[in-house]
């Protein structure tokens, strides 16, 4: 079958990867079927459906980010211009499936699928030892991740020295990496023994992922619903320095359980979130 996959990388390329390994061709020539994983993608996506119209066209939904002005009108304005080419919709998680009812009908929201991203090439590694380093990964200056959390609850613990933060803001507190290689961030998720994620709302919040993938525990917060889509109670706190320094405590005191509970966790999430698994249920939307 010949794929055509449209998006921000590194998304798009992991996608690509999965299909390549389950033995298709990825190409934008005589396509059989198109995923847009993103907005990024749907202009380019669409445009090709016109030109191969007996392909399938997926359009994926990664977030509806409610805090930006207008965000309705501007999402139905997408809706007018790239959805009705459309042959299947789909939304990165169960929380942005459930934000999509406000813009479809009953019959159509019934039928969106849910399509994760992919993570990285993470994995666990037993012979890295781990410190007493906190991390976090992303965008640390958008107010929806709640950046200031992380400051709030490392000021009164004394552990500004010992957080290390990697994306491609720097927020001007602790140790600010920049955007760092896959290698590098491997063994920072697997020397840390805590990564927050503080957010209000994520389309995937794949940090927290990754994270369990190394039998580190991440801390979110309980108003986050994507957040308690994957989550047990022991990992999620109220959206407060108070409640996050109680929980980091409670889990400290008995760290290794709690590190078993996160490999678990992360053994099942590694396959449920691995390249090849998405390819494959974007494959299965299409039968």
């Amino acid at each position: 079958m010949r794929i055509s996959v449209f998006g921000i990388i590194p998304f798009s390329d992991l996608i690509k990867e999965g299909f390549v390994k389950l033995g298709h061709e990825v190409s934008n020539k005589n396509s059989d079927l198109i995923f847009a994983n993103d907005p990024m993608g749907y202009q380019d996506a669409t445009f090709l459906k016109m030109q191969y119209p007996k392909a399938k066209l997926i359009l994926n939904v990664l977030d509806i980010p409610w805090h930006f002005p207008n965000v309705e009108s501007q999402f139905k304005s997408m809706i007018k211009r790239f959805f009705g080419n459309a042959d299947h919709i789909t939304a990165i998680s169960l929380k942005v499936k459930k934000d999509l009812s406000k813009f479809f009908d009953t019959k159509v929201h019934e039928q969106i699928k849910v399509i994760y991203n992919p993570i990285q090439d993470i994995n666990y590694d037993e012979k890295v030892l781990k410190n007493n380093s906190y991390l976090y990964v992303g965008r640390a200056n958008d107010p929806i991740k709640r950046f200031n959390l992380v400051k709030e609850s490392l000021e009164q613990i004394k552990g500004i020295e010992n957080l290390i933060v990697c994306g491609t803001e720097n927020p001007n507190f602790g140790n600010y990496l920049g955007h760092v290689s896959v290698e590098k961030l491997n063994t920072l998720y697997n020397q840390a023994r805590f990564v927050f994620l503080p957010s209000k709302a994520e389309g995937i919040g794949l940090s927290m992922i990754e994270s369990l993938i190394c039998g580190t525990i991440p801390i979110a917060c309980s108003d986050n619903e994507t957040a308690k889509e994957f989550l047990p109670p022991d990992f999620l706190c109220e959206p407060e320095a108070k409640s996050i320094i109680k929980q980091i405590e409670t889990i400290n005191k008995d760290y290794k359980k709690y590190r078993e509970l996160a490999l678990q966790l992360g053994k099942k999430f590694k396959e449920q979130f691995s390249k090849v698994s998405i390819a494959q249920n974007i494959l299965d939307i299409k039968k």
